[in-house]
């Protein structure tokens, strides 16, 4: 039977008489997005329109209405399957082509039955209500977030990357606030309703659905230009010295156009770039087309940032930016290839950092960091793919992950080696004129790429970008004098993975760099020193932090290491060194104690900044992970806090310090600190250090701890911070009734919609020195994710599981997650893999 007559028929019976298992092969009746229906849909669907309409009130606490009209053409007669995930109380009406029609919702569908489309052009305008989850609802501001399927609750859509279409756009908002879209504003008209204005906008560039985007609410606006473009960024701080900054933050806007346009030779290709910074926001930003999102928490910086914080800033801007070419313009085909935007927006984001900060070693900057986050899901039993297999979107969000965003930008720079400069720029400036406006597949860019190079790419995708995990490396000099490096896969796969390094053999006085290539067909690499050796020799893997693996020492092995690290100016080699020495503690070929010994000797020597907040970073986490007697670390850390001749190192040192404090002496110290709000010399406390140094008082001193809220609250003066403080404030509460009332509340989906909000009062709730009692919110929380999954946004899994396991170290905790996993043996596997990746170090 013909696959669309079939499909027909189905709704015609009111999608009875046809069995669910054929409407399962079909894969087109199934609730989400399927990957069959997406394809179906592309095939016979085309030039599609919206034209959109929601009246938003004032009140939470009233409903948004909205009208949309969907104009499209169809090839020929079938069932129109239009995505909406709400009830079917919530589609007031249907028409098609100007008449009342039946139709069924079902399954996060409305479907028309084939005998009511015509062949050709189809007009269908539907009045509904949306859901208020990806509608972001606040008391004085909302704002869509629709990445990577959630249009479909805001309006009825073909929710798939690949039918981009064009967006038109009218508001009615209350008088006092303000609105933002993905087009410009043509036209401003009070209504009939007494303090309302409706607001109209102009149609968009082609999109896809999860990039369309609007802002609403009291909000201030700014404006800047340069050569002729404008750029306006809304927000809602208080704080004149953070609104300040948004100059700054309009010119690293204009540099990065004007990079992206420089390299790829396309003038930036939509209408206008506008900015809209938001408290709370989930992600650090989101590309939309004209109507780009950013958290405040990242964009406007404390009084007296450090390096880290600067560099963060500029690489999201650059990365937003990078997106409206890699992901807006050209955009993926299917969300399992989600991360061919991402790798170019995080590669070239750290490229057009390169010119901003001229004092900053930006090849150390590179490997600190992708490859230490890539390596902190790489080696846990939870790897995936950088390409995963995808069969429904509505799992698409469990894609994102640091594999994506971190490990492919090192391969991304492998492939660059590969081909050279030249050749690279050439063929993506191919690729985008090629996909221009439409949809790419990462294979297709290896097709145009393959034109510029003899090496066989598909080949050497296959592993880096088709397989998960990483080789293990080791190396060794032989009797005679021959550096051997052998790869193997750990998970017995027999994979090879082509690369480049580089390793440094010293030999008593004698030294000698030795490039090694692993070549796809062989697992070592042999290669007779200049020299022969004197005695036992030190070997440096991967000095210039361009290779990927985990590079195997022993304990013994490590002291050479160590006194490299000590003794060297190479601060490349020094980067790699200490991804190196963590790692190996990680995989606990090293002890803990070693290393933590090590590095406290190190780290107060130490004058780069971005080796010290590595270094910093290392420390706190082998404290994490393998808790010991903190009063040594305390004690470096504070000498570092009051001597440390640079401030931003006595800033990151104090709030290492303040997380890993237990000792009496440290937590008087804290409070009395925090009481008087008079931190040490030339360590310049903001008011988010305060606030977070409020939450550890309060568990560490139970006694103080209602007052220490209470004074904390009545010195935040901003009402979006005093808000957020409200909310998480009772997690640290010393009664532990109340801390089981925050955690049952945090089970329900309507108070987890600040994901921020809920991931900290989880963190808080799970606090080390909890851990006894916060046991017993592990099973709960973990059979709450696959709800956490389907109404939160994209990163929100990953959150929640963090918070909730990061600071569990117990016996106790590692069986409870076990328990877990024996009771739910068939539990989806890419939510599986985001509990392993976090549980890794209880294991």
């Amino acid at each position: 039977m013909n696959l669309k007559v079939f499909i027909g028929a189905c709704v015609l019976s009111g999608l009875v008489a046809c069995s669910s298992v054929k409407q399962d092969e079909a894969g087109l009746s199934r609730t989400g997005v399927s990957l069959e229906l997406a394809r179906f849909r592309k095939e016979h669907f085309s030039n599609v329109c919206y034209n959109l309409f929601f009246s938003i009130p004032e009140s939470r606490d009233e409903a948004i209405r909205g009208n949309a009209e969907l104009s499209l053409r169809l090839d020929e007669k079938q069932p129109l399957i239009i995505d909406f995930r709400g009830e079917p109380e919530q589609v007031t009406s249907v028409t098609l082509n100007g008449g009342d029609i039946p139709y069924e919702v079902k399954d996060e569908h409305i479907v028309i039955a084939s005998d009511w489309v015509a062949v050709g052009e189809n007009r269908v305008a539907i009045a509904f209500t949306p859901a208020d989850q990806s509608l972001n609802r606040r008391d004085e501001f909302l704002y869509t977030l629709l990445v990577p399927d959630r249009a479909r609750t805001v309006f009825p859509c073909f929710d798939q990357p690949d039918m981009k279409s064009f967006f038109t756009l009218t508001l009615e908002v209350p008088s006092t606030w303000q609105a933002v879209a993905n087009g410009a504003i043509t036209q401003t008209d009070s209504t009939s309703v007494s303090g309302r204005n409706r607001i109209s906008f102009k149609e968009t560039e082609p999109l896809s659905t999860y990039l369309f985007s609007f802002v609403a609410g009291k909000l201030a606006r700014e404006v800047y230009s340069r050569n002729g473009r404008d750029i306006s960024i809304y927000h809602r701080e208080t704080d004149p010295k953070k609104i300040a900054q948004c100059p700054a933050i309009a010119e690293e806007v204009f540099d990065a156009l004007e990079w992206q346009e420089d390299f790829t030779g396309i003038p930036y290709p939509f209408a206008k770039y506008d900015v809209i910074i938001l408290p709370g926001f989930q992600y650090g930003g989101m590309e939309h087309t004209g109507a780009t999102l950013y958290t405040d928490r990242r964009m406007f910086l404390e009084e007296h940032p450090t390096l880290n914080e600067r560099l963060s800033r500029s690489a999201l801007i650059a990365h937003e930016t990078s997106h409206m070419w890699f992901g807006d313009y050209v955009t993926m085909k299917w969300f399992d290839d989600v991360w061919t935007k991402e790798v170019f927006a995080n590669y070239f984001a750290s490229r057009i950092v390169e010119p901003l900060y001229p004092d900053v070693n930006h090849r150390l900057n590179f490997i600190r960091d992708y490859i230490p986050a890539s390596y902190s899901e790489d080696r846990t039993a939870g790897a995936n793919p950088i390409k995963q297999e995808l069969d429904n979107l509505r799992n698409a969000g469990l894609v994102y992950g640091n594999i994506i965003y971190d490990k492919s930008p090192v391969v991304m720079e492998m492939l660059v080696r590969t081909l050279g400069e030249e050749a690279f720029q050439q063929g993506i400036r191919e690729y985008l004129t090629t996909y221009a406006y439409g949809n790419a597949t990462w294979e297709g860019l290896i097709r145009i790429l393959n034109k510029y190079t003899e090496e066989d790419l598909v080949a050497w995708s296959e592993v880096w970008v088709n397989q998960k995990g990483m080789p293990e490396i080791t190396a060794s000099v032989k009797e005679g004098g021959e550096l051997v490096v052998e790869q193997r896969d750990p998970l017995g796969r027999g994979l090879k993975w082509p690369q480049e390094l580089t390793y440094r053999v010293i030999c008593g006085t004698d030294s000698e760099e030795i490039p090694v290539s692993l070549e796809g067909n062989s697992d070592s690499f042999r290669m007779k020193l200049s020299f022969l050796p004197n005695g036992n020799c030190v070997i440096l893997p991967n000095t210039n932090g361009r290779g990927y693996g985990f590079f195997k020492i022993t304990e013994e092995e490590s002291s050479g290491l160590w006194s490299v690290l000590r003794s060297s100016e190479d601060e490349v080699l020094k980067g790699s060194l200490l991804i190196t020495l963590y790692e190996n503690l990680r995989w606990k070929t090293i002890s803990p104690q070693g290393f933590r010994d090590e590095m406290l000797a190190y780290l107060p020597n130490e004058s780069n900044s971005l080796l010290f907040s590595m270094a910093l970073s290392y420390l706190g986490d082998c404290q994490r992970i393998f808790p010991s007697d903190s009063r040594p670390l305390e004690q470096v850390l504070w000498k570092i806090v009051t001597t440390n001749p640079v401030s931003q190192h006595r800033l990151q040192a104090f709030r290492l310090y303040r997380s890993i404090a237990d000792s009496e002496e440290a937590v008087q110290r804290l409070y009395t600190l925090w009481r008087e709000q008079k931190a040490p010399k030339d360590c310049t406390l903001s008011e988010s250090d305060y606030i977070g140094l409020s939450y550890l008082l309060a568990i560490h001193l139970p006694e103080k701890a209602d007052e220490i809220v209470a004074t904390q609250l009545s010195r935040i003066q901003n009402p979006d911070r005093k808000k957020e403080y409200q909310f998480i404030s009772p997690s640290v509460s010393p009664r532990k009734a109340e801390r089981d009332s925050v955690f049952a509340s945090l089970l329900i989906a309507e108070n987890r919609r600040v994901e921020p909000w809920a991931s900290s009062a989880l963190a808080h709730l799970n606090h080390r020195l909890r851990e006894q009692e916060s046991v017993a919110y592990i099973r709960p929380a973990l059979e709450a994710m696959p709800e956490v999954q389907r109404t939160g946004d994209i990163f929100f899994p990953t959150a929640w599981v963090r918070s909730l396991l990061s600071a569990h170290t117990s016996k106790e905790a590692r069986e409870e997650v076990d328990a877990f996993f024996t009771a739910h043996p068939d539990f989806p596997l890419m939510l599986s893999n985001k509990i392993k990746q976090q549980a890794s170090h209880l294991y």
